[in-house]
């Protein structure tokens, strides 16, 4: 292992993870502070701006538009996507400062769609008190090359996988490079997780791997709102569904066997966006004899290009290239292009986004914070859904920059008082050589399984719509017994190369992360948001208005619960 070379590192502000969220954190943190250094650390090219999801949307901005009232906003997802699992507080402060905000990141460069008196363009869709925008898809571009010009660093293809601890406070982070193997010691005051949330590798579009997730849980971070990390997204071209046809709006285009219009039926009224009512409808249908399901794809098709795609030709030329090129392939594959239904099986993303912060996007650990999709249900900004669009398209961008915007101030003004004070961050070299011990093993075996094994086991766990999504106790049990066999094939995961250790890490963390959502699953004898019981199908007021929340303690995985200090709130049920 001495033959790895090692490479040390300090910084004021240490963020991990270059997408929309790290890099408004980023910048946010050295307008506030100009004195402190900061620095970016990704495993993709965040200093070119191609790291996240962002370049890889459809550039949605979701805010409340000059014409909405920011108390409506509060008031609506409170009662009617949260499920009273907000915090009211948190949202409060979202909804009035959306629309500075994306004034805030045009400043820093990034394309906001405009009319031509110079105002945001915008468009409403349905009764809803929010309006959607469109950025351009080098909005991360753009917030890079903004960030090199205030003098923040960047080191990329480095692959961060452990925090640093002294005396309970996160003092830093280790890592590797994909490129040579050097094995990278970080040293910070502040450290900011900005690496994504768990997409368990099941969807070609968005593929986040959990990492931060795992880090923060080894590091006695807590999670709150693991439960409500399955999100579906949508339905799959049930011909090929790994041809990535995904029909993002098919929700509203549901049609059963025999010719029946599910929507309806099963979503009755006008609906933000996905819920788990379109797997109901799915679902049952099927178990009834009245399967296969049916998308009317034209349809779907023209309602998503009026609702979502509504820039002029030329206004976003990245998007259009992008979109275009996508659209055209996956059409290309399916058996009758010209088909106006199509036979379709649920997505899953998942979306775990669990890491606890509070208002200030502060984790339950000294010197760490965390923002971007790492920790949207762990804000309980939004309540009980998954991470973006958490049933409002548009939120995960704003949502992104809004907690970056918190994430960044707060860690900025926390290194500045600990430097004030002459603290400087100490690390534990025997937990370094530790680390590196067991970060590299996967390298020295002779023998053992690759980590895409772990994987698609996880993948088989985590995807079955009876599991995940329409859940039961008995199911659910069954689930998680077959998460903890997993684990015992861990320790003989094999890599061939520094690419290949990087599936290690993200193998291990899918387990994890599918453990706190099959043991949170369990534990919530209720219905709400995202969260069905076939078993308990009714929302329970009275014994679950709480948070989950999950630690680690002694090695062991432990659920507690929080009340939501509903009294504090002005909308209670």
């Amino acid at each position: 292992m001495s033959r790895i070379p090692e490479k040390e590192i300090q910084t004021d502000i240490l963020v991990i993870g270059g997408g929309i969220a790290g890099l408004t954190a980023a910048i946010t943190a050295k307008e506030k502070v100009p004195e402190i250094d900061v620095l970016v650390v990704d495993k993709a090219t965040a200093s070119a701006g191609w790291a996240g999801k962002a370049p890889r949307t459809a550039g949605h901005l979701t805010f409340v538009t000059p014409e909405d009232n920011p108390e409506d906003f509060v008031r609506y997802v409170v009662y009617n996507i949260g499920c009273f699992l907000n915090d009211q507080i948190l949202l409060r402060e979202y909804a009035y400062a959306t629309r500075y905000l994306i004034e805030q990141v045009n400043s820093w460069g990034v394309n906001i769609l405009r009319r031509p008196d110079g105002k945001i363009q915008y468009n409403k869709i349905g009764p809803f008190p929010w309006g959607t925008t469109l950025a351009d898809l080098d909005m991360c571009a753009r917030l890079a090359s903004y960030a090199g010009k205030i003098n923040i660093k960047f080191i990329d293809k480095v692959f961060i996988t452990d925090l640093l601890k002294k005396d309970e406070q996160v003092v830093g982070a280790v890592g590797f490079s994909l490129l040579d193997g050097i094995f990278y010691v970080f040293k910070s005051v502040a450290t900011i997780l900005a690496c994504g949330d768990q997409n368990y590798g099941l969807m070609p579009l968005w593929n986040g791997n959990g990492s931060g997730i795992l880090a923060a849980y080894k590091a006695g971070a807590e999670m709150r709102n693991a439960e409500f990390g399955n999100y579906g997204g949508g339905f799959l071209n049930a011909d090929i569904p790994q041809s990535g046809d995904w029909l993002v709006t098919g929700q509203d285009f549901l049609y059963n066997a025999v010719g029946e219009y599910l929507t309806p039926k099963y979503r009755p009224g006008p609906r933000p966006d996905s819920d788990p009512e379109s797997y109901l409808a799915w679902y049952r249908e099927v178990l009834s004899g009245n399967g296969p399901i049916y998308v009317d794809v034209l349809t779907s098709t023209l309602d998503n290009q009026r609702k979502f795609f509504f820039a002029p030709p030329g206004a976003r030329p990245l998007a259009d290239k992008f979109w275009k090129n996508l659209i055209m392939k996956t059409i290309s594959v399916r058996k009758d292009p010209s088909a106006k239904l199509i036979r379709v099986v649920h997505a899953f993303q998942g979306e775990l986004s669990c890491v606890k912060v509070d208002q200030n996007y502060s984790t339950t650990v000294p010197g760490l914070f965390a923002v971007g999709d790492i920790s949207f249900s762990g804000s309980a900004l939004y309540g009980a859904v998954p991470s973006p669009p958490g049933r409002i398209k548009g939120s995960g961008l704003m949502h992104a920059i809004f907690s970056g915007v918190k994430g960044g101030s707060a860690a900025a003004i926390y290194a500045k008082a600990l430097k004030v004070t002459g603290v400087k961050p100490e690390i534990n070299y025997s937990q370094v050589k530790e680390l590196k011990e067991k970060i590299f093993e996967p390298l020295n075996l002779e023998k053992g399984i690759p980590p895409t094994e772990i994987i698609y086991r996880v993948q088989e766990v985590i995807y079955p719509l009876d599991y995940s999504i329409i859940k039961r106790e008995d199911r659910l049990k069954e689930a998680l017994e077959k998460t903890l066999a997993i684990y015992e094939e861990l320790d003989r995961i094999k890599a061939k190369d520094y690419h290949e250790l990087t599936k290690c890490i993200f193998a291990k963390s899918m387990v994890t992360c599918a453990e706190m959502f099959y043991r949170a699953s369990l534990m919530r004898r209720e219905s709400r948001g995202f969260h069905y019981r076939e078993d308990y199908p009714e929302r329970d007021d009275k014994n679950w208005l709480k948070w989950i929340i999950i630690k680690k303690e002694d090695e062991r995985m432990r659920l507690y619960t929080e009340p939501v200090p509903i009294e504090k709130y002005p909308y209670k049920p």
